[in-house]
């Protein structure tokens, strides 16, 4: 069967988006910012897709107007981008990024319940793989026109221009998502449900959340911050085993911000290289973790879910001392390496930690334990980013690195820790 047409939407969103996600960091950096108004930047778009999540997921069930939700999400992105050339501080920036990540959410939240209710309930593993397949394309392609973009215009125009001009590019494939969705998508018939946001995370939460692993798209239950609060607090049916796991991936993402959000300044100011070897970094990781993910299925089924997220946490451990020793002349040759290391240790962590956290969670309740992972790690992300871009600038970027790779460390005995087997 052929794949719907607005899948081809999502792919050219998903283009935009790859495009767009180390400009703003970028930019950033060309505007004057230090590692500190990167990591804020950071944190601020991890903060706002937290947010939209939840708002988003609350509204969709209240209306089964999907073509209207993807439409309204895309031309915010796109009104974003489009603006770009008119930011010249960076509170402006941080403006832009919010409104970015807060519309961008609008669509990811709504994508999935359009697969879902497309397709019978035995075909929507097959299916949300396929689609992800689209969205993972349609980044990667968006990430190399980044990079190919940034490589030859700014010889042209500058450094300034290039990065706006990209904004622009990013903002015109947005628009373009538009039209195929608004000519693609249609809206449930009247007298027939759609699929609940809250009913369709609650029975599918599992395979839903890992076949959107690859992709940019992040899965949030529709929970209360209270709600979060009490399960850090183990006031919580799940059990102590699963909330030791949120407080491990709660360490372990607070380490890969502090280390990746201050990281495009460390290779802009440190390294010396240019915005579109940044980009090429980042498509390196990206293929990586896609391909990783393979590899990540069969460690667990060889050695178990808990040694794979160790293996990663390892991982990760030594390419956080790594970037932490890399000079401009070892940079050319290591980064690339390390960035590869990075994807797929990324395959191993998600995979596994996903796993056992929808293991340990009552069969009723996957939808939820997952959502609770998921914005651990979004706090996770907001905490690391703030600390790794000050750290960066009152110490050192090595000292932000090496303080990642200490995280790594402290948490692999909490993750391994393990009172109930994972089955």
């Amino acid at each position: 069967m052929r794949a719907p047409r607005w899948y081809w939407a999502f792919v050219l969103s998903n283009a935009a988006m790859g495009a767009a996600s180390p400009l703003l960091p970028l930019y950033a950096y060309f505007l004057g910012a230090t590692a500190g108004g990167v990591g804020t930047l950071t944190a601020v778009g991890s903060a706002m897709n937290v947010v939209a999540s939840l708002v988003w997921g609350r509204i969709l069930d209240a209306t089964p107007r999907r073509r209207l939700f993807i439409s309204v999400s895309f031309l915010g992105v796109a009104i974003a981008y489009l603006a770009l050339p008119l930011v010249t501080q960076l509170p402006q920036l941080f403006l832009v990024n919010g409104w970015a990540a807060f519309s961008w959410m609008a669509g990811s939240s709504v994508s999935f319940l359009l697969v879902l209710a497309r397709f019978p309930k035995e075909q929507w593993e097959k299916e949300i793989a396929r689609f992800n397949v689209y969205c993972g394309v349609g980044w990667t392609v968006g990430l190399a026109v980044g990079a190919a973009w940034t490589s030859l215009v700014i010889q042209w125009l500058g450094e300034g221009w290039g990065l706006r001009s990209l904004g622009l590019l990013v903002g015109a494939l947005s628009l373009a998502a538009i039209a195929f969705a608004v000519r693609s998508i249609r809206d449930p018939q009247q007298g027939v449900a759609p699929p609940s946001f809250r009913d369709v995370v609650l029975s599918v939460g599992n395979f839903l959340y890992e076949r959107f692993r690859t992709g940019p798209i992040h899965l949030y239950e529709a929970l209360r911050p209270s709600q979060l609060v009490r399960f850090l607090q183990g006031r919580t049916s799940f059990g102590p085993d699963l909330v030791l796991v949120y407080y491990s991936a709660l360490l372990a993402f607070v380490g890969f911000a502090m280390v990746f959000a201050p990281f495009p300044v460390f290779v802009r100011q440190a390294m010396g290289w240019s915005s579109a070897l940044v980009f090429a970094l980042s498509v390196a990781h990206h293929g990586v973790s896609v391909v990783a993910f393979g590899w990540a299925r069969k460690a667990v089924a060889k050695w178990g879910h808990r040694p794979a997220a160790a293996l990663a946490l390892l991982g990760r451990a030594g390419m956080f001392v790594g970037f932490a020793l890399a000079t401009p002349v070892t940079a050319r040759w290591l980064l690339p390496i390390l960035w590869g290391v990075a994807g797929a240790t990324w395959a191993f962590f998600q995979l596994s930690v996903t796993s056992i956290v929808s293991r340990l969670s009552p069969h009723a309740q996957q939808g939820q334990g997952l959502g609770i992972y998921n914005a651990v790690a979004g706090l996770g992300n907001v905490l690391g980013a703030l600390a790794g871009g000050f750290v960066a600038d009152f110490i050192g970027f090595r000292a932000a690195f090496l303080f990642g790779a200490m995280l790594m460390v402290v948490t692999l005995p909490i993750l391994l820790v393990e009172g109930r087997p994972v089955s």
